[in-house]
């Protein structure tokens, strides 16, 4: 579901990170994490949303700085960088750190507002030659970091190297786990405290009455008495996000679901979903769940055959 801020509760924000506390400390979220390191062999953090840029964030994995001081600070600012493209986003982001290992953030959002995200790493995409050494070294001597060959060497010996096709597997994993954090969140919240616009409720009320999704901007505008220049103002000032973001997520999520049904074929749900274009759809989708609608059906697929022979065994 989109990630969609609220101006409902009196500190929002601060309750966001409470609630990712408590889930960070949840046996069944501990379990999942665990398993993602397991099956991956990549480290995986639990980090709370940053309170402001300069916020330090020890939970993170590694963030005191792997070549010494001061390259604890210089991986603190991307961490947070990252952090704010991917909130801004509301998407994955994978960035790598000073030492030029790759790391993946996935922010995790609870009554539209990022409570936490999942960060991935470090793992490396390749054996470090002597040539992506000395690129290496020469970005670090830039950044006030030179003669640290050993430290670097030391550091990607200890890192899991992975393929491309696992990396991308591993963010498919991410973006699973994140969207389970949200559900989850959202079936533990306490009642009377979802955090919703009323501008949200009423609009989600109509494009579930009109099914399919092909609802266009002036429709809702209309429906809420607002102006079409009007209403995506006050919309992206109480979500936070555009009405063409938030819609198409909409679809995606509708699209997620109809690819569960083999039955259908993948041109038929993207226009269910209420898209016009498959190309269009098909690069959403990518974007959104990290591989193309077909690949995530044939996923899925795997994981319920995995499920029915282990029920059977």
């Amino acid at each position: 579901m989109p990630k969609i801020a609220s101006n409902l509760l009196t500190d929002p924000a601060a309750a966001a990170r409470e609630r990712w506390a408590q889930l960070a400390e949840c046996r069944a979220v501990r379990e999942q994490q665990v398993a993602f390191t397991c099956a991956t062999g990549v480290p995986l953090t639990l980090l709370p949303a940053s309170r402001s840029a300069q916020e330090a964030m020890p939970a993170a994995f590694c963030v005191t700085g792997c070549l010494g001081h001061p390259s604890g600070d210089l991986c603190q600012r991307k961490l947070l960088a990252a952090e704010k493209r991917a909130v801004t986003r509301a998407q994955p982001v994978q960035y790598c750190c000073p030492s030029g290992l790759v790391k993946i953030l996935v922010p995790v959002f609870h009554g539209g507002q990022h409570m936490g995200s999942l960060l991935a790493g470090p793992f490396t995409l390749q054996s470090l030659d002597g040539e992506r050494l000395g690129e290496l070294m020469a970005r670090l001597e830039a950044a006030g970091l030179g003669g640290r060959v050993r430290e670097l060497e030391e550091t990607w010996r200890h890192s899991p190297l992975l393929s491309s096709e696992k990396c991308r597997a591993a963010a498919t994993l991410l973006g699973m786990f994140a969207r389970y954090l949200e559900e989850f969140a959202r079936k533990t919240a306490p009642a009377g405290r979802s955090g919703r616009p009323p501008l949200l409720e009423k609009i989600e009320t109509f494009l579930a009455e009109n099914g399919n999704g092909r609802v266009s901007l002036r429709d809702v505008a209309a429906r809420v008495n607002l102006s079409p220049c009007h209403f995506c103002s006050v919309f992206k000032k109480q979500t936070g996000v555009t009405f063409t973001e938030y819609r198409n997520e909409r679809r995606l999520g509708r699209a997620e679901e109809l690819l569960r049904d083999p039955a259908r074929r993948v041109s038929d749900i993207a226009f269910e979903a209420g898209f016009d274009s498959i190309p269009y759809f098909n690069r959403a989708f990518r974007r959104r769940f990290g591989c193309s609608p077909s690949e995530y059906r044939r996923r899925v697929g795997a994981e319920s055959e995995d499920k029915r022979i282990e029920m059977q065994a």
